[in-house]
């Protein structure tokens, strides 16, 4: 179903036809807050699983159903880029356009395309961990190509700071500022490190160039899949001695490094890492705060008792 706010507006959904609703409420609201700042998220479900295309870009690329998504997900994204430019923010408006995980190889060719990259969804190979990281904001930003290492934690650092804001002072905070980086006054950036986690299994570190796995899994993966590495089956692996890889070099993470020959590069990893260990507090799970009849999907949200009044009439 799709809510506009509190109201059901499709119930089922139709997902094919979700684009122009979601483009059409985007550009109002940069419309309707043009002259205050303002923040929007706009998350596309473009490419994800189950693929889907209008009738407009179905079977229009040759890449086939993915293709089509993706095709149309590069024209919501160009729709909202073009309100912004015929409205005169685009000097005054940063937009950032991420993914939270690699391709679903399980999926095949409906899951996306990792590259050269190792592996893919649910994994800490690079497959899994590297996202795209395009940042747009004509007259700020030059455009170019970075090897400055960058997290979606350093997002909310970036913009508290281009916002004349300052972090949360009571409590520890993950992220960088890449205000350098994407205005040209550094080429390294803040961060020269990066923890890998799956769940709350810290799988490994990235120090510079170098990446130094002490676990590793597969996931998302059919086992016809040529990498064993991959496969969902191939479960937690505890590795001793640790594998380290140059990922400037070796992006595959194909070629492990001799751990005693980079004996320094090492120590340095497994130094910050149990510092990190050491510092490291998880918050309470989302999920075990239990559910809330009242947050139940209605069509009739003024109704009582909920959620028994909730029946949806089928014409709806």
């Amino acid at each position: 179903m799709v809510y506009e706010n509190a109201t059901i507006t499709q119930q089922p959904a139709d997902i094919r036809n979700v684009d122009v609703p979601y483009v059409q409420a985007t550009k109002q609201f940069i419309t309707n807050n043009q002259k205050r700042p303002f923040f929007f998220y706009f998350a596309s479900h473009h490419t994800h699983m189950p693929q889907f295309a209008s009738d407009v870009y179905l079977n229009t690329t040759e890449r086939g159903l993915f293709g089509d998504s993706l095709a149309e997900l590069d024209f919501s994204v160009g729709q909202i880029l073009d309100h912004i430019v015929e409205l005169e923010l685009e000097n005054r408006t940063l937009v950032i356009f991420t993914a939270d995980n690699g391709p679903a190889l399980s999926s095949q060719e409906l899951g996306g395309e990792q590259g050269p990259l190792k592996c893919g969804k649910g994994t800490t190979y690079e497959g899994g961990m590297r996202e795209p990281g395009i940042f747009w904001w004509p007259g700020v930003i030059t455009p170019g190509l970075t090897y400055a290492i960058g997290s979606q934690l350093d997002i909310f650092v970036t913009a508290v700071n281009l916002a004349g804001g300052e972090p949360p002072s009571d409590r520890p905070i993950d992220g960088m500022d890449l205000t350098p980086v994407l205005t040209g006054q550094s080429s390294s950036g803040p961060r020269d490190h990066m923890f890998y986690y799956s769940g709350h299994t810290l799988m490994a570190t990235r120090l510079r160039q170098f990446k130094l796995h002490f676990y590793t899994m597969g996931s998302h993966c059919l086992p016809s899949y040529p990498d064993i590495d991959c496969h969902t089956q191939t479960g937690l692996k505890k590795q001793e001695p640790p594998l380290l890889f140059n990922l400037d070099k070796d992006p595959k993470e194909r070629d492990p490094l001799s751990v005693e020959k980079l004996k320094t590069i090492v120590e340095e990893i497994q130094k910050i890492t149990a510092v990190h260990r050491q510092n490291m507090t998880f918050g309470p799970p989302m999920c075990d705060e239990g559910s809330n009849p009242m947050n139940f999907p209605c069509c009739s949200p003024d109704c009582t008792p909920r959620p028994r009044c909730c029946a949806c009439a089928k014409q709806n």
